[in-house]
């Protein structure tokens, strides 16, 4: 027999019951709203539409098991790089970037509504429509602006390396496999610092150095070349041998100086340049003529045959050290005592500069873009081949005291400053090759050879041939350890490290005296 229910119905929640359940309410679709902002989709799981949750959340994290798998297999470093130096990929990179923002704001959104108690008051309401906000800004903003680098990547890419080689059989050859240098036992890269800035006619080369790197061991040789390197040989395919027959570029004229001025090395850029406007035909299928002829003039100077270009602008330099917050460097004033900020020798009184801002000190000091810059570039006070070894030494500074970490948040303004103010043939797809290669110099040692009247060289009359020889030394595998006598004492080799030494001093018969390298910037 059912007994009768003597309970009666069930009493209506209290008002404290209600605020309990729509405080844990609120806070369960934060939490989850939360949870989908995080993760894509997982705040979706525990909502009504859970099965879009699971979808999205599964999608998600199969791409980052699949992205973690690949990067684990071929390296952080390639995996960017086989993505930076594909433009097409980099593109679609961009769409994907936006398109995840999109669906993932989404998501984010219909797990607020989804989860959202119905009986909330007003102001917890808004409260989770603001936090809600903020989470699809978070998203959308990061989507965008990771869709906005990948874009500027790819512009620069696009802007900075090229696709393929400039012509066939020029460049490295680089083969896939585990060594891409297997084939080629020494790559020699010509390194420009070019200054056509105001008041300057055209285009002019005033850093010339040629990294030649053994590919097998990374030791890399820098062979700087003088600005003021006069009669210099002419490839004989050349179009100014139809100015200079002999095969030497120098008197009785240049095209671009006066009848009585000799002819420098860094003058062949504005004398193709101008060639090649009185002569349209010539220097036919080069974007640049004044850059093609440097190149095959400074090959035939050496004796080498270089495989690739890099030509940086150095205002663009005056704006990377701004951009890592400047540089420290030990400051020299040469023999003279005195360098100046800017300005020149004057043309009345030579043993005066004029219109300069002012002068360096001596002494180790930090430097911005501009006086790092002139730094490099000063002159007035002492000569070429001092300013050259400015130059190794601002540029030794930079590499070592840049900070990458730091300088990630500037990708965007360091991309335009790479993108306006340097030039390379290096195919982008041989990005990966050469990072490889660096990783190599930097575990050798790097040795300059500078082409200066102290290492033997007669700038005005050089022996041609004789640079050749210097070169090919320079360039020789260094000799074996004599075997040690049985019985010897074993020495305690002592650590070293990547340098640039300074030229040893030149005896007047032509040898050279043998002297311990010294670090040239302390």
């Amino acid at each position: 027999m059912t007994q009768p229910n003597t309970r009666g119905p069930a009493a209506p929640p209290t008002r404290e019951a209600l605020r309990r359940e729509l405080r844990s309410g609120f806070r369960r679709a934060l939490g989850l709203t939360a949870l989908g902002t995080v993760v894509p989709g997982a705040g979706l799981t525990r909502t009504r539409s859970r099965k879009i949750g699971w979808v999205l959340l599964i999608l998600a994290l199969a791409s980052l098991v699949a992205g973690g798998y690949y990067v684990a297999r071929h390296g952080l470093t390639n995996t960017a790089l086989s993505i930076v130096a594909q433009p097409t990929v980099l593109q679609t990179v961009a769409v994907v970037f936006v398109v995840v923002g999109i669906v993932w704001c989404g998501s984010i959104i219909l797990t607020a509504v989804q989860s959202r108690p119905t009986r909330l008051d007003r102001g917890r309401t808004r409260a989770l429509a603001a936090f809600t906000t903020l989470m699809v800004f978070l998203v959308a903003a990061s989507s965008f602006k990771f869709a906005e680098l990948t874009t500027i990547t790819k512009d620069t890419v696009k802007g900075v390396f090229q696709a393929a080689p400039a012509k066939p059989g020029e460049g490295a050859k680089i083969v896939t496999g585990e060594d891409p240098w297997a084939e080629t036992p020494r790559v020699n890269v010509l390194l420009l610092g070019s200054d056509s800035g105001v008041g300057r006619t055209g285009t002019r080369t005033d850093s010339m150095i040629v990294a030649s790197i053994d590919t097998k061991t990374g030791h890399t040789v820098l062979i700087s070349l003088p600005r003021n390197l006069e009669r210099v040989p002419l490839p004989a395919s050349s179009p100014l041998r139809n100015v200079y027959p002999s095969g030497s570029y120098g008197r009785p004229t240049c095209l671009h100086q006066a009848a009585n001025d000799e002819c420098m090395l860094n003058a062949i850029w504005t004398e193709a340049d101008t060639y090649k406007q009185e002569h349209p035909s010539a220097y036919a299928g080069e974007q640049s003529a004044g850059r093609y002829e440097t190149r095959q003039v400074i090959s035939e100077v050496l004796g080498l045959k270089i495989a690739y270009t890099v030509v940086v602008d150095l205002h663009g330099f005056e704006q990377l050290v701004d951009a890592m917050g400047g540089v420290t460097v030990n400051v020299k004033l040469g023999p003279s005592g005195r360098l100046p900020i800017g300005g020149y020798q004057s043309h009345v009184d030579p043993t005066k500069v004029v219109n300069n801002e002012g002068w360096f000190k001596a002494g180790v000091q930090k430097l911005n873009g501009h006086y790092a810059l002139w730094y490099a570039r000063a002159r007035a006070t002492d000569s070429d081949y001092y300013r050259m070894q400015r130059q190794r030494c601002v540029i030794r500074a930079v590499v070592q005291q840049v900070n990458p970490g730091a300088m990630l948040g500037k990708y965007a303004e360091l991309a335009k400053i790479a993108k306006d103010n340097i030039y390379t043939d290096i195919p982008a797809d041989n990005l990966m090759a050469f990072v490889d290669l660096m990783e190599r110099v930097q575990k050798s040692t790097i040795t300059s050879l500078p082409l200066t009247p102290e290492a033997g060289v007669n700038t005005a009359r050089p022996d041609y041939e004789k640079i050749r020889a210097m070169v090919k030394a320079a360039l020789a595998p260094p000799p074996a350890p004599a075997p040690k006598p049985s019985g010897s004492p074993t020495a305690t080799p002592t650590p070293s490290t990547p340098s640039t030494p300074t030229p040893t001093p030149s005896t007047p018969s032509g040898g050279a005296t043998s002297a311990p390298p010294t670090d040239e910037c302390a």
